[in-house]
């Protein structure tokens, strides 16, 4: 492609550079999703709160931290952790976000100290499906996405499969719902926070999580 093509436009690409509206709208749906991590974040406190004699102090903070970018993959996008804690060593992390054109998604994540006592695998794999969460499954720990790549339906995954999760350097489940089902993502979100928790219980029976 030469120099002069690279500037120039597309009738498509001369009607966005021409109209402010859509950029205006982009603001107000960012904001509109500020508002709703605000809210979650509530509710989650609540929720640790209730369940703090499970969690470590380390946990138990006042609120978790929003975070606002916008390119991953190319796209913008928001994350709301809480609770975390993210070290050089060590992560345990329950992870909110929010990815344009993409899903709301809730993870938990696993890697370092905590990853030392697993609590009883047969348990946590059945909670794990009878609740449908994917597992991850990349490589790398910091792929979002849902791809097959990187994270797969527990319930298509066999024993052994499930097992060599448990043996490499991190461990992270997941759930998302289409954006185009916005009006339920609260609820929904919500609801799987809870359920992690009790899956953090099954991990970590009689309060032995390392960190």
């Amino acid at each position: 492609m030469d120099e002069e093509a690279k500037i120039q436009l597309s009738m498509f690409e001369m009607e966005l550079v021409n109209n402010t509206e859509w950029i205006f709208t982009k603001q107000l749906i960012i904001k509109k999703v500020y508002h709703l991590f605000g809210r979650l974040n509530d509710e989650y406190k609540k929720i640790v709160d209730a369940e703090k004699q499970f969690l470590p102090l380390e946990l138990q903070k006042p609120g978790g931290k929003i975070t606002k970018g916008e390119n991953y993959k190319g796209l913008p996008y928001l994350i709301l952790d809480y609770p975390s804690i993210f070290g050089k060593e060590n992560i345990f992390a329950v992870r909110t976000l929010f990815w344009w054109g993409n899903f709301f998604s809730i993870s938990f994540h696993l890697s370092g100290k905590a990853m030392i006592d697993h609590g009883d695998h047969l348990n946590k794999n059945m909670f794990l499906k009878e609740n449908n969460f994917s597992v991850c499954v990349h490589e790398t720990q910091w792929e979002h996405d849902f791809d097959r790549s990187n994270f797969v339906n527990i319930n298509e995954l066999t024993k052994n499969e499930i097992e060599r999760l448990y043996e490499k350097s991190y461990f992270k489940i997941a759930k998302k719902i289409e954006l185009r089902d916005w009006n339920l993502a609260e609820v929904f979100l919500i609801n799987t926070f809870k359920e992690i928790i009790k899956f953090i219980k099954l991990s970590f029976p009689g309060d032995k999580i390392t960190l």
